[in-house]
C-alpha cells in the first residue's frame, strides 16, 4: 500500500551503495522526497477533485433549489465561483511547487555532476622514485 515496499527497496539500495555518511543523508532524503512527491500528489489530487465535485453538487443544488430567491441565488453563485477559485490556487501552488523543486534537484545534480568532472580531470602527481 502506497509503495511502501518500493521505498523500503529504494532505501536499501541507498544504503548499501554508501560509505559516506553525508552522501548516505542525501540519498535518504532524496528517495524520501521523491516517494512523498509521487504519493502525496497523488492523495492530494483525489482529494481535491473530491472537493471540487463535492462544491460545485451543492452549489448546483443551491442554484436549482433557489425558486427566485435572490439570496440563495447568489449564494450558489458565489460557491461554485469559489470552488473553481480554489481548483485554481491549489493547481497553481502544486505547479510553483514542482517547479521550485525540480530547479533545486536540477542544481543539486548539475553540483554532483561537476565535482565528478573535476575528480576525474585531476592528474595525479607522480611521486619521485627513492634510491634504496
Amino acid at each position: 500500500m502506497f509503495g511502501l515496499e518500493d521505498l523500503g527497496n529504494s532505501l536499501t539500495g541507498v544504503v548499501a551503495g554508501t560509505g559516506d555518511t553525508q552522501a548516505l543523508a542525501g540519498g535518504i532524503a532524496g528517495v524520501l522526497l521523491d516517494w512523498l512527491g509521487s504519493k502525496v500528489w497523488s492523495v492530494f489530487s483525489g482529494f481535491l477533485v473530491f472537493a471540487v465535485v463535492l462544491f460545485v453538487f451543492y452549489g448546483s443544488f443551491l442554484y436549482f433549489t433557489a425558486y427566485g430567491d435572490e439570496n440563495k441565488a447568489l449564494l450558489a453563485k458565489k460557491t461554485l465561483t469559489y470552488a473553481f477559485i480554489g481548483l485554481i490556487i491549489a493547481l497553481t501552488a502544486f505547479a510553483i511547487t514542482s517547479y521550485v523543486q525540480r530547479i533545486i534537484i536540477t542544481k543539486e545534480a548539475e553540483d554532483e555532476l561537476q565535482l565528478q568532472r573535476q575528480e576525474q580531470l585531476k592528474v595525479p602527481v607522480k611521486q619521485p622514485a627513492t634510491k634504496p
